[in-house]
Order: C-alpha cells, then structure tokens, then sequence
C-alpha cells in the first residue's frame, strides 16, 4: 500500500536526548556534508539531516520487501517496516511527524497500460495531463493522482521476472498530509481506520473520474472506413441525434438533409455502436474494486489482532 513517505523528525521531539549530525549521520553512505547539514542514504532512503532536524524520504515498501511492485504490506508488516527503519537510522521514526504519503497498487491489465490511460477523461477540480503517452496525472496542490506503465520502471531496473507482463500502476500521492488529516506521526501509518480512510480516498478518487466507456475502435482499412469510424467516435462522446434536431430547429438545414443524416447516423450506430463490446476501461474499474473490497478486510483489524 505504502510507497514513498516523507518523515520529518525533530530533535526536541525526542527531548533533545539525541544529536542527529551526530548520531545518524555515521549510519549513513554516500554522505555528503555541507555547512551544519548532512545528506546520504540507508538502502532506498534518502537522509537529509539539517541541524536538529531529521528528514528521511523513501518507499517503505521497497525497505521492507526490497522492492514495490511484488506485493502490499499487511498492517503487521507496515509497523515493522517502520520500527525497523528507525532501529537502522537509531531513531523512532515512529515519533515522526508525517508530511507526505504515497500509496499505489499495480494491476496486471490485458493490454499495454496507455490504452487505459486514454480512456480516463476528466475529474472536477484537478487538473489532467500527460508528461509521456504512458504516464497521466490528475493533479492539484495537495493531491495528486498517478497512473502509468510500471513494466518502463522495472525494465530500466533489469527486473526479468516481469518481463511479457502489462502493468498499470495507480499511484495516489498525498502531498499535503497536515492539512488533510492532520497532524500524523508515523505510528498513524500502521493504525487500521487511518490506513482505511487513506485507502478510501485512493479508491473514491478514481470512481470519480470520468471515463470513456463507448468503446470505438477507429478503421484505416479505407477512406470510407475512416471516416464513417471518426463519426462512431462523435456519437459516442456527444448526442449526435440532438445536433441534429437542433440544426433543424434554427433552420440550418432543411427537412430532406435532416432525413438523410438521421438514416446515415442510424446506419453507423448499427455497425459501430450498437453491439455488446465491454469497455475497455471496465478491467481496471473492476480490479481496482476488487482490490478495494479486498484490502478493506485485511486492513479493518484491530490493534490485538497481530502480534508485537
């Protein structure tokens, strides 16, 4: 569920006990110091340490399984996940507070993953758009929603264990925790309602979305076939039948051509839309449900429920 975490940690949040430059830096590689400020990493992690503050950002599912595409953590797991980072950088990172959360999942999809992409249209209040044909954001200044082809991620990665296979990834990145949810320390993280209300949100946001669920496939088998698929298209994004009832109306053409582009309509919507063809989009909508119902009943546990 969990991807990459930002946590912040202050040194009187830990009673000025402990000095960081000094005690978490020697823990780290690939240090580099500059004036009152060190920076380096632990595993996937990257470290930042400025003054008396401790900042750690990185996928905390990579930390635990080693990487971010073969499974989801369970509850238990998250809080091991967590303990055992601050164990490492000799902190509770638990005690930290929390500023950014990402959570993905990625589905095996029958087809490469930009042919869905295009099929998600439009969500109110966020602004959509496409950096690279496999990659679409919805986005706005305290979220943002990420969908993209992780097979491009894991090949670079030389991840041969995937290869053949069509991978979606939907990514939901909470990039302004304190003014959604308050404040959250890391022990939130592995807490069941906050991991439900989180996965909620993931899963609400995508059933808001407007999709294309006509699906119109457009022919270059012929000049006619061209054509006559790029009015499939129209019809099955707007209501062509009211078009033209409106064109008559306002006396842009008369009763004869009225008739003649109704029959050629009709004609069209018979070969092109009327049939049974499920949405190409409908797969994903439904393996995101799927995962939806699924993660709701591991996740709704309580705390006695797995073993310290």
């Amino acid at each position: 569920m969990y991807d990459t975490l930002k946590f912040i940690l202050l040194e009187k949040d830990l009673g000025n006990k402990v000095c960081f430059i000094e005690e978490v830096s020697c823990r780290l590689t690939d240090v580099k110091y500059y004036n009152n400020r060190v920076v380096g990493r632990i595993k996937n992690m990257q470290v930042d340490i400025r003054g008396t503050t401790l900042i750690v950002e990185g996928s905390l599912t990579k930390w635990f399984l080693g990487n971010n595409y073969e499974r989801f953590l369970l509850l238990w797991e998250i809080r091991s996940a967590i303990r055992s980072l601050g164990s490492a950088l000799g902190v509770p990172i638990e005690k930290a507070k929390v500023s950014r959360i990402d959570i993905a999942f990625n589905f095996r999809v029958s087809y490469v993953p930009w042919l869905y992409l295009t099929k998600l249209l439009y969500f109110d209040s966020y602004h959509r758009s496409n950096i690279e044909k496999e990659t679409l954001y919805f986005d706005k200044y305290d979220c943002q929603l990420v969908f993209y082809d992780k097979m491009n991620e894991l090949k670079s990665c030389g991840a041969k264990e995937t290869e053949n296979l069509n991978l979606l990834r939907y990514e939901f990145r909470f990039k302004k925790v304190t003014k959604l949810f308050g404040e959250v320390r890391g022990s939130c993280l592995y807490d069941s309602d906050f991991c439900l209300l989180l996965l909620e949100k993931w899963y609400r946001c995508y059933m808001d979305i407007d999709k294309q669920v006509e699906e119109v496939g457009l022919k270059f088998t012929g000049v006619k076939d061209m054509k006559e698929s790029c009015v499939a298209l129209c019809m099955s994004e707007i209501n062509m039948f009211d078009a033209i009832e409106e064109a008559f109306t306002k006396k842009e053409i008369n009763s004869a051509v009225k008739f003649a582009v109704l029959q050629e309509l009709r004609r069209i919507r018979s070969i092109y839309l009327d049939n049974e063809k499920v949405p190409l989009i409908n797969e994903l909508t439904r393996k995101i449900e799927n995962t939806y119902v699924m993660l709701k009943r591991r996740y709704n546990v309580s705390p006695a429920s797995y073993v310290s």
